[in-house]
């Protein structure tokens, strides 16, 4: 299969040469490299000509009249895109040599709707920070369709996926963000979730990229394992549980209608609307916990919960948090932040 890497720029003058040429220097060349630049204004455009003139690939800048955000861009650049499989590319990230090769390589040996690969996490220099970015993943893997959490969300830069997804349910109707004032779920989110309801995800266990971290770009964190679950026993996102239960609701709404077209993903769409019904439930329960106004609708709340929706590992901590936070109401103000009484 033929493969295109949809990248999206936006004043990248800084990174974007490095990228370029790792790209260049693949085991596997891509077929093309879209752009869809939102406005650049800085260099990144004369950077990425100078590229294209003597690039062993065609090298392809979308038209577009109208700055579409971060998000939307990159999708824009993946509408654009030719070929069967396709790789989101940042423009301050470099590639490491294997990347197209192992990454779309596993994705036409296993079949697969989109394969995931870890990422070696570096500052600004490229030098490695300790950290890798692992997104879960334990081993090399095939995972089923639905056999994974669709909501986890796979970062866009690690990933090689099939064209499909671009056409079975349009990006213009997918679900907000969390907490996301209002804009839609990112590029990598909404792909990702689509692949894991629709086919099967490969996992790459060795990093295949750098990825750089930078005062312009997100920002990774790490914290101990102790720590982390010390804050997370503290914390209760309630505003997160309520988010999900309506994107979840929303996802098997438009399951269900692309459980009405015909065709090769009609029965993978039917089970998905199931699944993701199945998680808005999960997600609206384990709300109430917090939400309900007395101590015995919370109670009641509680033990439907953990009866009928939460995982059989669900930590301890977790049990603890529901009962004391959700249930008996104890700091239960500050740990709602700002959610309704």
């Amino acid at each position: 299969m033929k493969l295109s890497v949809a990248l999206a720029t936006y004043n990248g003058a800084a990174f974007i040469a490095e990228q370029l040429a790792s790209l260049a220097g693949q085991t596997r060349l891509p077929d093309e490299l879209v752009i869809s630049d939102d406005g650049s204004t800085d260099a990144t455009l004369e950077i990425v000509k100078a590229f294209a003139a003597g690039a062993p690939f065609p090298v392809v800048i979308a038209p577009k009249s109208e700055r579409l955000g971060f998000s939307d861009n990159f999708l824009f650049a993946a509408e654009q895109s030719s070929h069967q499989l396709i790789a989101f590319c940042d423009q301050d990230d470099v590639w490491l040599p294997r990347k197209l090769e192992l990454g779309a390589g596993r994705v036409e040996a296993d079949d697969s709707m989109l394969s995931l690969h870890t990422l070696t996490v570096t500052d600004e220099l490229l030098r490695p920070t300790g950290f890798e970015w692992d997104q879960g993943i334990e081993r090399d893997a095939v995972h089923q369709a639905l056999e994974l959490d669709p909501y986890a969300t796979g970062w866009g830069n690690s990933m090689v996926f099939r064209r499909e997804l671009l056409r079975l349910v349009p990006r213009e109707v997918r679900p907000g963000q969390p907490n996301g004032r209002g804009k839609p779920l990112s590029h990598d989110t909404w792909i990702y979730m689509l692949a894991a309801a629709f086919g099967r995800v490969s996992w790459l266990k060795q990093p295949l990229l750098l990825y750089r971290q930078h005062g312009g770009a997100a920002t990774v964190s790490a914290r101990p394992p102790s720590r982390r679950s010390l804050l997370g026993l503290a914390h209760v996102p309630i505003e997160e549980y309520r988010a999900q239960g309506l994107i979840n609701g929303e996802m098997a709404s438009l399951m269900a209608e692309a459980a009405q077209q015909p065709g090769p993903f009609q029965q993978a769409a039917s089970l998905a609307a199931v699944r993701f019904g199945q998680r808005s439930e999960h997600w609206r329960a384990r709300a109430a916990i917090f939400d309900a106004p007395s101590v015995g609708t919370r109670a009641a709340a509680y033990r439907s919960f953990h009866r009928d929706h939460a995982e059989r590992r669900h930590w301890v901590g977790a049990h603890v948090k529901d009962v004391v936070v959700g249930v008996l109401g104890l700091g239960r103000a500050a740990a709602r932040e700002g959610g309704s009484a």
